[in-house]
């Protein structure tokens, strides 16, 4: 993480912002991104997400220049992205683990991505704009869309208003791979949750970071 925390500082100072102004744009308190642009705490999806928005950088993009060598382009001139020059984000085991295929461009509409699901965590119901796109590459996947339940394999799909809430968990030992697409300004990462009780992912409450300072 430490690596991310200085990437983000660069970015701030890069615009001239103090750290009180960067923790203004995001809700957070100044004294959390210190720790963090000094490696000194961890950083949940949803926070690192939050401040990526008031960079205005795109997350697929922020992972990208934190791996990319020194010296490394990464322009996006081409349609075309080779497999080494996708970038994958693993923030940490509670994680799904993301590899982004889409290119970037002016009135970009779509997020396209691989996602992989760990066993033994669960990624709660939540609603967010847009639409989802899940079609099923390996393992199995057991998805919750608002009440109800489906077990999806190999080959399975789904298409839904993801204003209704939806959640996920690898069903098994192995994990689940997904190809997401998805409404590019809506797309969030997702922590999870260790998976506990009977197992069923609609049975779990979202969790509440608690990473902003006072109201």
């Amino acid at each position: 993480m430490d690596a991310v925390g200085q990437h983000i500082r660069e970015l701030r100072q890069g615009r001239d912002w103090t750290l009180k102004e960067l923790a203004d744009r995001c809700e957070l308190s100044t004294s959390f991104i210190s720790q963090v642009e000094r490696g000194l705490c961890s950083i949940s999806i949803a926070s690192l997400h939050t401040i990526c928005q008031a960079l205005n950088v795109r997350l697929a993009d922020f992972f990208g220049q934190v791996d990319a060598p020194v010296g490394t382009s990464l322009s996006r001139a081409t349609e075309v992205m080779k497999a080494q020059d996708q970038p994958a984000i693993i923030v940490s085991d509670s994680a799904i683990k993301y590899r982004f295929l889409s290119r970037d461009f002016p009135g970009r509409e779509f997020e396209i991505l691989i996602g992989e699901i760990s066993p033994g965590y669960v990624y709660p119901p939540a609603p967010h704009k847009g639409e989802e796109f899940g079609y099923v590459l390996e393992g199995r996947l057991r998805l919750a869309i608002g009440e109800a339940e489906h077990l999806l394999g190999p080959g399975d799909s789904y298409h839904i208003n993801a204003t209704t809430p939806h959640g996920y968990a690898a069903e098994g030992s192995d994990p689940a791979k997904v190809l997401w697409v998805g409404t590019v300004q809506y797309f969030q990462l997702r922590d999870g949750l260790p998976a506990g009780g009977n197992g069923d992912v609609g049975n779990h409450q979202q969790s509440v970071a608690s990473e902003r300072g006072p109201e």
